[in-house]
């Protein structure tokens, strides 16, 4: 009896041991170019993951082909929240973020960072902005980081939102209705002034 308790004891420290060592890849990094939704005042997609069982390394890419995508944005991460471990009831945020930001990959040899994250809340939390990104051009959001002490199991989520830039016809339609205001303008300061109601 006593043999088969340690036995069952050393098969879940080499599990545990196993699960927590080395770089555990999330189940859902990889291209996010299909997760852009346009929502009439930007673009956004979600990434991240719903599986971090140790450190991680997580690459998010996406390339810029609408030339609208091209205006400012920003970003942020989360940790999730709950209550994990082996025999452990510790409630609270799961993950610790160690670095999160967007690189331009389109020349892999020379990656440029475009904007890094600020880190906030014990790491637990994260928002970057960053200026116009350019058409054309490959990007990859990159976030590492680890599972809190005495979770098993853990997760994040991001979001990424760019806000559209304007098609040039929205510049002459703003221009020609400025014209009409400016003309409508003078032409009122122009006629004779009316007798006040009686």
């Amino acid at each position: 009896m006593k043999n088969s308790v340690n036995m069952i004891g050393a098969v879940a420290l080499t599990i545990w041991l196993g699960l927590g060592g080395g770089v555990a890849k999330a189940i859902t990094p990889g291209p996010i170019d299909s997760n852009f939704v346009f929502n009439t005042t930007s673009y956004n997609a979600n990434f991240g993951n719903d599986s971090i069982t140790g450190s991680f390394d997580d690459h998010f890419t996406f390339t810029i082909d609408d030339p609208l995508m091209t205006g400012n944005g920003g970003m942020s991460i989360v940790s999730g929240f709950g209550v994990s471990g082996f025999g452990f009831n510790i409630p609270g945020f799961e993950v610790i973020f160690d670095s999160f930001g967007l690189w331009d990959v389109t020349d892999s040899a020379n990656p440029l960072l475009v904007s890094p994250g600020t880190l906030v809340n014990g790491e637990f939390v994260g928002f970057s902005s960053f200026p116009g990104l350019t058409s054309g051009h490959d990007y990859d959001v990159i976030v590492t980081g680890d599972l809190r002490a005495g979770h098993s199991s853990g997760s994040y989520s991001g979001n990424i939102s760019i806000a559209p830039v304007p098609e040039p016809k929205f510049y002459i339609m703003l221009l020609a209705g400025l014209a009409l205001v400016g003309f409508a303008a003078r032409r009122h300061q122009k006629s004779p002034s009316q007798p006040a109601y009686v």
